[in-house]
This record gives structure tokens, sequence and C-alpha cells, in this order.
């Protein structure tokens, strides 16, 4: 059972936190099930009410900005009776980049917040006559969805991807190298530490050998200084922390993606720069990144002197470095739209899926969202149309796409390979297709996971904490006791479940105990990953090995300190 009500308040204080439309609160209207049944029908109806309200309020604003624009700069033959598509290229064509973009922010938050309230609302049904067997669904479903806040998501998502369309240079998708800015006045000293922090790494990978632990080891963050420094090493998720790695011989990295105001992917572990920033008195330093364009944080330097990398450029170094060079890429909670970025990006360029290893959230609903968009991409790759459901770009439903709610400016979006991809508003190239029709996603090194899955997606798993949660959306664990991880990882009635769970490391996982207890885990198919506290937990090779070999572990991250193994110094 995942946490809905977590998940909904993870989503207040990420992608939703400044936005005017309220959430269904969830977990006061479920606890009218146990503590008030008669109660629930009266609230739940409320709900919807307020909810249908605020998305029709919502869409109104988003029409009325459209049209009072373009009304003011173009012909008014052309305004007359315009469909949305073409109102919404008129709009394009006739404002900044920055007020388009931002259009799309409150198209996409206002679909968001609909899609999440009325998911909310059916669970809520749902789990009451689950408990109460009173058959509200025969009642209430129907209202749900035959009202504007189910109905109305169909023509919102073509809105928002119809406007991806339009706003998309395509900037990302070529190769961009980094500039990187080195002072003429470096000393040579600096260089040689550099030059054996490096040789350290090359000895240490040496050192493992034909064991097989490379396969399990992930660079966190990758090759990085953990006191942000860059005189010895590069700064944590910055493009040359990645490929000094996987050039050293470091298989697995693991970073942490946030999305620009314009939909791009970059590297970041925090919600702005401000650790990171080379000037700390920069206005963009301190800004949320989802508030800042890509064109913006160009101009934001880091302490290492180079810009914060888009997630493209980091995957395009891996192919280009190593068929075993990978990613491992963790979404924070909150950030469903760069879960639905990513999983965009993935299926325009399934070329890069081979280089993405795994993804990974504590936020078991974005998770299983995401792996619900990216079954389509094997039959995308394989060139056939996809069958029985058509996920959307962001929502929680199966897309029905009956009506033509954008006159000639809309492309068909069913019944082919090109219309499975236009559901999500993306396009392929031939080339990207071409070079996989062959290929296989490599599968974990140490298992297989016990359901079946597209191949060319990428492994997902979930993230869980042994200490007590810090947001509402976590799931806490101990190796104690691991028997909830079934339920969290399975969506009964739903397309196949998550791959694994990455775990919080505790001392007792070393235990006899402890040992048998992840390796029985491991035994039922799932994937097992560990993850540490720097400086507080044990980062070293007795430890990592002991996980691997013992515990049947398929990941365990490390920060690679100095220490890491003895006789590597």
């Amino acid at each position: 059972m995942v946490k809905f009500g977590g998940h909904i308040e993870a989503l207040s204080h990420g992608d939703l936190h400044n936005l005017d439309q309220a959430l269904v609160r969830y977990n006061h209207i479920k606890s009218f099930i146990f503590e008030n049944p008669k109660g629930f029908e009266k609230e739940w109806e409320e709900a919807l009410e307020s909810a249908n309200g605020a998305f029709l309020r919502g869409r109104k604003a988003i029409w009325k900005t459209v049209f009072d624009k373009i009304s003011e700069a173009g012909d008014s033959a052309e305004v007359r009776g315009a469909h949305p598509g073409n109102a919404l290229q008129q709009y394009v064509d006739s404002v900044p980049p920055s007020l388009a973009h931002e259009l799309l922010v409150k198209m996409r938050q206002t679909l968001q917040t609909s899609e999440t309230n009325s998911e909310a609302l059916r669970k809520l049904v749902k789990k009451y006559d689950k408990h109460r067997g009173g058959g509200l669904s025969r009642t209430l479903l129907p209202e749900l969805y035959t009202s504007s806040l189910y109905a109305g998501q169909t023509m919102i998502q073509h809105s928002v991807a119809l406007l991806r369309d339009l706003l998309d240079d395509d900037s990302q998708d070529e190769f961009q190298p980094l500039i990187r800015f080195n002072s003429d006045t470096q000393h040579d000293k600096s260089a040689e530490i550099r030059m054996e922090e490096i040789q350290w790494l090359k000895r240490l990978v040496h050192s493992f050998q034909d064991s097989g632990l490379l396969n399990h080891l992930v660079a966190h963050r990758g090759f990085h200084h953990i006191q942000d420094r860059n005189d010895k090493r590069p700064i944590e998720n910055s493009l040359s922390a990645y490929e000094i790695a996987w050039t050293s011989g470091i298989r697995l990295c693991e970073c942490d993606i946030a999305m620009t105001k314009d939909e791009k992917l970059v590297l970041a572990h925090d919600e702005n720069f401000l650790r990171l920033a080379l000037d700390a008195d920069a206005p963009s330093s301190s800004q949320d990144i989802g508030d800042l364009t890509f064109r913006e944080l160009i101009g934001l330097n880091l302490k290492s002197g180079a810009r914060p990398p888009l997630l493209i450029d980091v995957l395009r170094s891996a192919s280009a470095i190593s068929s075993e060079s990978k990613l491992i890429i963790e979404i924070k909670p909150g950030n469903e739209s760069a879960a639905s970025a990513l999983s965009r990006m993935l299926i325009r360029h399934p070329d890069l899926c081979p280089s993405v290893a795994m993804i990974m959230s504590f936020d078991a609903v974005t998770m299983h969202r995401l792996r619900a968009e990216l079954c389509v991409i094997d039959e995308v790759v394989a060139g056939t149309p996809t069958h029985s459901k058509q996920h959307s770009s962001g929502g929680l439903h199966s897309r029905v796409n009956s009506f033509d709610h954008f006159g000639s400016s809309t492309v068909n979006r069913l019944g082919s390979l090109e219309s499975s991809m236009g559901a999500i508003g993306l396009s392929l190239s031939s080339e990207n297709l071409e070079n996989l029709k062959d290929a296989t996603h490599p599968l974990s090194p140490k298992k297989e996971s016990k359901h079946s899955r597209p191949r060319l997606m990428p492994r997902l798993m979930l993230l869980t904490v042994s200490d007590p949660p810090l947001r509402p959306c976590e799931h806490q664990v101990s190796v104690d006791d691991l028997s909830p991880v079934d339920g969290w990882l399975d969506r009964p009635h739903q397309d196949g479940a998550l791959d694994g769970v990455y775990l919080q490391y505790e001392k007792k996982m070393l235990s006899p105990e402890g040992i048998e207890n992840l390796r029985k885990l491991s035994n039922k198919g799932f994937l097992v990953g560990i993850w540490a506290y720097s400086g507080k937990d044990p980062d070293d090779f007795s430890t990592f090995e002991k996980l691997v070999n013992a515990g049947n572990c398929t990941y365990v991250n490390t920060d690679l300190p100095s220490h890491f193994r003895k006789g590597i110094e």
C-alpha cells in the first residue's frame, strides 16, 4: 500500500507549492471512513464540488490569458472563433518565450492538480467500500467521471502537449560540451593533487579485478568532494564528477535531478544552487530551480566554474565512454513533473535507455506512475502501436481521445507509432529507432526482477527510511521486518510492479539475522539497494563487500572516501 496522502503532501511542498488551487484533503476525508462514516459522503461531495470549481476557474484564467494577449497583438480575423490549438499558436508567436513558459507552467500545474484531486476522490470511494461495504462506488464514481474535474483533463492534456511542441527548440537534443574555466594562475601543485585523486580511483578500481563487485558499487553524486570543495575532486552532480568516475572504471554513478521552468532536466540535489554557486550573492543562486529557465541557469557558474549540467549531457557522456557506464537517477519527493519529463526524454531518446541503470524515489506514487508512463517504450522502438492503455504525459488515468478539441492545428494522436508518442507530446528520430531495434537493456548484474517488464525500461526502485520519516510520503521499514515491502512495490490490477527497494543502512544489517533478512528479500526476486548518511555511517570496502556478497544486495552507495579500502592510499 502506497501513502497517497503523503504523496499529496509532498506535491504541496514540491511541484504545487505555489498554486492557487487547493488539493483534496485526502487524510481528513479518509478519517471519516473510520471515525464518522455517515459524514463521509457529504465531505466527499463537498470536496468534489470545490475541486470542480477550482479546476474551472483555473482553466478559464488560462484561456483568458491566451485570448487577451492574442487579441491585443493579432489580427482580429484570426482571433475570431479560433480553435484552442490555433489560439495557442498565435499566443506563442505574439509573446516573449518567458511568458509562454509561464503559461506552460500554469497549465501543467492545473492539470496535475486536477489529476491528483480526481485520483484522490476515486481512491477515497474505493477505500470506503473496502472497509464499510457501502457500495458508494455505484453512486459517487458516476458523479466523479462525469464531472468537469475528470472529463476536462483531456483537453488540457492536449493543450500542454501542443504548447510543449510549440516551445520545443530541441536545444538539449544536441550534445553541448560544458565550458570549463581554468585559472591561468593555477599552481602545478593543484593539478598534481587532482591527478593523485584520479590515480587513487584507478588503483581502487583495479583492486576489484574480476570480483564482479564493480557491478554493485554506486558512486554517490559521482566522484566528488563531500565538503563541496573542488581543489581535489569535482563538485557533486557535475559533468566532470561523472566523466572522471566512468573513465576511471567506475560503472554506476548516482545523481539527483530537478526541472527548470522551461522543462529542462538538470542535475541538482538541493532546491537551489546556493550551496554550490561560485557567487552565493547572485540572485539566481538562491532561487528555486523550478523558477529559473535553463538560459538563466547557464549564467550561474558553480564553484567548479561550470554551469549545472543537463541530464541529457551526462547520459550522452555515459553512452560515449562505455556501454558499462550507467547512471542511477533519484527523483525528489514532490517533483512529479520531473518524473514525467524524464519519461518523455527516455521515450524520445530510447538510445539513452541503456545508460540508465535505475530510477528511484521516496515517493511510491510517483514511481508507480513513472512505470505506467514508460510501459510504451518497447512498442515505440519496435514501431508498433500501443494497445489497451494510452498513458498521458502526466496523468493518473488512461487517456481517452474521442474528440479533437484542437481543430486544424492538432495532429492525429491515436492508432500509430506517431500517435503513441504524440500522446505524450513527443517525436522520435528514425536514427534513434534504428539504433535500438536490436538493443537490449542490460539487466541487473545480480539477478532478474520477479515481474515481467519492457526490456528497455530502466529498473525502478522505491527508497525507504529506517529512521522516523521526515516527509509524509516516506515509507519506514527496518531490516528486522521487511514484510511490508511487497505491498509497497506491487500494485494489484496495474501493469507490473517496481523492481526493488533501496533501504537506509542499519548497523544490524551486518548481523547474521540482518544478512539473512536481506537475502530473503532478494530471493523473492526484488532488487535490494543500500544508501547511508555521509560521515555518520560506515563507508568502507569491508561493509560494502559484506552487503553485496553476504546480503545479496544489488546496489550499495558510497562517497568513495580516501580510506575506502586499506592499501589503496
